[in-house]
């Protein structure tokens, strides 16, 4: 999605974006978020497609000094006004693959949350680049992606529904709703990419959020198996 479309959905952002840090079910980003080791003064935040500002909202009041990057400029207008009492923050219009070299490895906390979806491999490998080359050494890196596993699940409740079931295929991962095209990472996969960029996984885990963002009505059998993101915490070593 280009940047004019992406500005588009500024004002219905919460409706049309999936914003993981407000739509999660049971504060499983909070178990997360506290096992990262802070530094007791100045502690910086790196968020790399920060959307409408919801984690900066959320955990800004955690850190010194805040960068919050977002490739829309409506978008991150939304941003700044709904984070406006928080404090330190730098707001940057940029994709985040120019992160790196503008900021520099300064983030005690890198958070990256379904921005890393690019059906292009190349635009991946630098994003994934990106989040490495912001947050300094020891410093920890927050990223949460689609999870290849839980389409596979989605997928399969709903071809239980038709009467004519059709093959479940990706092509690497990357799947195909309504003519767009999002890579989704299997837990093992993601585990390999925090360790190419350098960093030493600490945790991997789901990120459960409701059905009706799958189109579908969350019945009692279905609630006890929500669809999931993949979160990962990792330290740069």
């Amino acid at each position: 999605m280009n940047r004019k479309e992406w500005n588009k959905h500024a004002a219905t952002f919460e409706k049309n974006v999936c914003d993981i840090t407000r739509e999660e079910t049971d504060n499983q980003l909070g178990g997360f978020v506290s096992r990262v080791k802070l530094p007791r003064q100045d502690a910086v935040l790196v968020d790399l497609g920060c959307g409408i500002g919801t984690f900066i909202l959320r955990y800004g009041a955690r850190f010194g000094r805040i960068e919050g990057v977002e490739y829309a400029s409506r978008t991150i207008a939304r941003a700044k006004t709904r984070c406006a009492d928080v404090r330190g923050v730098t707001w940057r219009t940029m994709g985040i693959e120019r992160a790196a070299s503008v900021i520099g490895g300064q983030a005690d906390l890198t958070v990256c949350m379904n921005v890393i979806t690019s059906h292009l491999a190349a635009r991946r490998a630098s994003q994934w680049k990106s989040v490495a080359g912001v947050t300094k050494r020891g410093g920890f890196a927050l990223v949460v992606v689609p999870s290849l596993e839980s389409e596979e699940m989605v997928e399969q409740e709903y071809q239980s529904r038709k009467k004519n079931k059709t093959p479940l295929e990706h092509d690497n991962g990357v799947v195909e709703r309504d003519g767009a095209y999002q890579k989704h990472f299997a837990r093992n996969e993601v585990k390999r990419l925090m360790g190419d960029e350098g960093f030493a996984v600490k945790r991997i885990g789901e990120i459960f959020y409701p059905w009706t963002k799958e189109g579908m009505r969350e019945t009692p059998a279905r609630k006890g198996k929500r669809p999931w993101d993949w979160a990962c915490l990792a330290q740069r070593v």
